[in-house]
């Protein structure tokens, strides 16, 4: 595709598109996913979009807009990458590179994470106004759509837009205009947390792609860290002091505001990130400490140098096999068959059986391990802590509610299940535990509209309107005021319009 535009320095692959909708002048946001993806289903991601491949498709000539390059330069990837092994950092390279259906955002944290994403996007107003002069139009920096990261390295703090992160159409791509920018908005002064935040950000958004660290490289280096700058106690984390160079670097406020101010508690992200690292941290909370134990001077390039050179695996001592006769072992190896079959491994060994586990890896590891990985009982929790019928009860009036107080809104979006659940203060664990609340799946089984339901109700909302118009009933005319083709018009909307309408 010659005319669709080359992406600015940092610019996101969404202003990308949403400055291609403008240039074009598309209005129908599904027209624009036809024209750049060929498939209507995409959605519009701000951070770390999917199919980056179809778009990288459209530079034919251009080395420098890779697909990888692409994802590097022109989304928020570089923001995860580093601080992920090196296995996903890669599986997530290939989930942004085809259809990825959320699996990016849930394999790098994102979804789960303690550091919520802006609810607008955002923008610098001097730095809107230097690109209509240089460039002749407005774009959306991804600089400017970081959490922490709240102001504009040469102008000051940022200013929210109107324009949604996760709109309810979340279908379309939005440009940055002077409606939904207002470059005459008064910029307040930054404070010093967010310029240090805002300088690192910057430095790990530029690094080149590199091989992730592993999550042992990780603890060491933070072990190293602790013991270099006086502290811990013996082996251990002094974590007054920490805690107190912390708050005195950042501030009470600050810290609560991105739910990283350190609790007391045994699994306070301040001391498991200096413990062995079984998790990747967040881009936030590995700055607030580099900040606060390095202070000033150092650059984020040298931080990923220093830890490339950590050890990169901690290997165990293998315990040599002590010597045993052949009558010993089919001895031990009977009793601990039995055990087994009858009770399991994890059973076994914790219950009556343990002495005969402790001899046989002592004397005939290999044995011992196979015949534990074929005996293997799955470890079935049930969560006993909610009581999932009275939940179930409960989510359910709340559901018939809602239903309720819309029935007779004809222009609303189409009451899909997501929709539903979007009402709740609940829907994404009611969506994950469906299979416990049977009132409320068999209340989306019923009521959930679909797409030729949700068609027949906007066409009766067009026809309203032409009728209280006085107006003539003209079929063209009725499809395009409920935004349909006769391409896309299901059997059974068609036949509402030929034998009820009668057009």
């Amino acid at each position: 595709m010659f005319n669709f535009p080359l992406p600015y320095r940092d610019e996101l692959l969404y202003s990308v598109i949403a400055r291609y909708r403008v240039h074009q002048g598309i209005v129908s946001p599904k027209e624009l996913l036809d024209d750049v993806y060929n498939d209507r289903k995409i959605v519009a991601t701000v951070d770390l979009p999917s199919h980056v491949n179809k778009v990288s498709s459209l530079y034919p000539q251009r080395e420098a807009s890779s697909p990888v390059e692409l994802i590097y330069s022109h989304t928020l990837f570089p923001l995860y990458a580093p601080f992920v092994d090196e296995k996903r950092r890669k599986r997530c390279i290939n989930f942004m590179l085809k259809q990825a259906k959320g699996s990016t955002h849930l394999a790098l944290g994102v979804a789960a994470s303690r550091i919520k994403q802006p609810r607008w996007l955002r923008y610098c107003p001097a730095c809107l106004i230097e690109q209509q002069n240089t460039f002749g139009e407005y774009y959306w920096s991804r600089n400017w759509q970081i959490s922490g990261a709240e102001s504009c390295l040469l102008h000051g703090a940022l200013i929210d837009s109107n324009i949604l992160r996760h709109p309810d159409h979340k279908h379309e791509y939005t440009p940055a205009t002077h409606h939904s920018c207002q470059t005459d908005a008064k910029q307040q002064p930054s404070s010093i947390q967010s310029e240090l935040i805002t300088q690192s950000l910057d430095e790990l958004l530029q690094l080149k792609p590199l091989h992730s660290p592993t999550l042992e490289q990780w603890s060491y280096f933070y072990r190293t860290l602790l013991f270099e700058h006086g502290l811990n106690r013996g082996k251990h984390i002094d974590y007054s002091r920490l805690k107190e160079k912390i708050i005195s670097s950042f501030g009470r406020k600050w810290l609560r505001k991105y739910d990283l101010y350190p609790e007391d508690s045994e699994i306070c992200w301040l001391k498991t990130i200096f413990r062995k690292h079984r998790k990747a941290f967040s881009y936030l909370e590995h700055l607030v400490v580099w900040h606060s134990i390095l202070g000033s001077g150092w650059q984020v390039a040298d931080i990923f140098k220093q830890v490339s050179l950590q050890p990169k695996e901690n290997k165990a001592s293998v315990t040599p096999l002590l010597d045993a006769t052949e009558k010993d072992k089919t001895k031990y190896r009977d009793l601990w068959l039995v055990a087994v079959v009858k009770n399991g491994v994890n059973y076994a060994r914790n219950y009556k059986f343990g002495y005969v586990y402790a001899w046989l890896y002592r004397h005939d590891r290999d044995w011992l391990l196979q015949v534990n990985n074929q005996h293997k009982v799955p470890n079935i929790t049930k969560n006993q802590r909610i009581d999932w019928h009275k939940r179930d009860r409960h989510l359910v009036k709340l559901l018939c509610r809602i239903k309720n107080d819309i029935e007779l809104q004809l222009d609303d979006p189409r009451h899909s299940m997501n929709w539903y659940l979007s009402k709740l203060y609940c829907g994404s664990t009611v969506g994950k535990h469906l299979n416990d609340l049977p009132l409320c799946k068999l209340f989306f089984m019923k009521f959930c509209e679909n797409i030729a339901e949700y068609q027949i109700r906007r066409i009766t909302c067009a026809v309203i309107a032409q009728s209280l118009s006085n107006n003539t009933l003209r079929r063209w005319q009725i499809l395009r005021m409920s935004g349909l083709s006769d391409q896309r018009l299901t059997p059974l909307a068609d036949t509402f319009l030929l034998r009820i309408i009668g057009i």
